[in-house]
């Protein structure tokens, strides 16, 4: 099969894909994983769409993989494996990380991904406690922060987010994806700052919010569900060979979206 690097004109194809697997369609996620990264696809052999579809984001010495899809009529043919092989030996020497559903993660494993950690996405209207709220920043504020985050510059991504909302050691960006807000990355120095960048980007917009905070922190989870956001399915973090991730976890309390961190 040909697996080729897909252009901006292509994405409308990507979101028909994403909804044939019951999965939002989220225009303006792609096109920014479309910016960032590099969006992998297979036309369909009858020339319906895509048959298959992968994102690589790279940043520095770290690679995600995500949006691995597989048209219904499509699957069980090696499709899955062939593209996130491709995305993978695109991703060089990079630490090569995935979030995993339940049907994927035998693959993964399959492929020397090791499990390591993970987080939870949690939907709702948010029901404000009114405790305090952080405030909107400038990019400027964040930078660091992230890089000592994360270990790695990602600065491509942070501009592209808008207005962060900052307190003193930590930020969190609230995304229109398409279909809901999504407040992340959460980066922090305690689990209180954490609840006030939560709290401050909530209060900034209309509709329904998501947030998927990391299991290392459960009491920040509980908080998240009695403000009133439902629970999703659990989405384990998988690393290639099992290899370190750079930067501090106990900075990131959650990621953008599963597909970048």
């Amino acid at each position: 099969m040909e697996i080729r690097t897909l252009a901006a004109a292509d994405l409308p194809a990507c979101s028909d894909l994403a909804e044939s697997r019951s999965w939002p369609r989220e225009p303006p996620k792609w096109r920014l994983l479309h910016e960032v990264g590099r969006v992998f696809g297979v036309a369909a052999p009858d020339g319906a769409g895509l048959a298959a579809a992968a994102v690589l984001v790279p940043f520095g010495s770290v690679a995600s993989i995500s949006m691995v899809l597989v048209a219904p009529r499509y699957e069980r043919r090696g499709r899955g494996r062939a593209i996130t092989a491709h995305a993978v030996a695109a991703a060089g020497d990079r630490v090569v990380w995935l979030h995993a559903s339940k049907f994927g993660r035998p693959l993964y494993e399959s492929m020397g991904f090791v499990a390591d950690g993970g987080c939870q996405g949690h939907t709702g209207t948010f029901a404000d406690d009114g405790g305090p709220g952080a405030s909107p920043g400038s990019l400027s504020d964040v930078f660091a922060l992230d890089l000592a985050a994360q270990g790695v510059d990602r600065r491509p991504l942070l501009e592209r987010l808008g207005t962060p909302f900052v307190v003193d050691g930590g930020f969190a960006f609230g995304t229109d994806i398409g279909h809901v807000t999504v407040i992340g990355p959460v980066v922090a120095a305690t689990e209180e700052q954490a609840r006030r960048l939560i709290r401050g980007v909530a209060r900034s917009v209309p509709g329904e919010v998501r947030v998927d905070p990391d299991h290392r922190f459960p009491g920040l989870t509980t908080w998240i569900r009695e403000r009133g956001l439902v629970p999703g399915v659990p989405a384990p973090r998988l690393v290639l060979d099992g290899r370190p991730l750079p930067g501090d976890p106990s900075m990131r309390f959650a990621p953008f979206t599963r597909a970048v961190g």
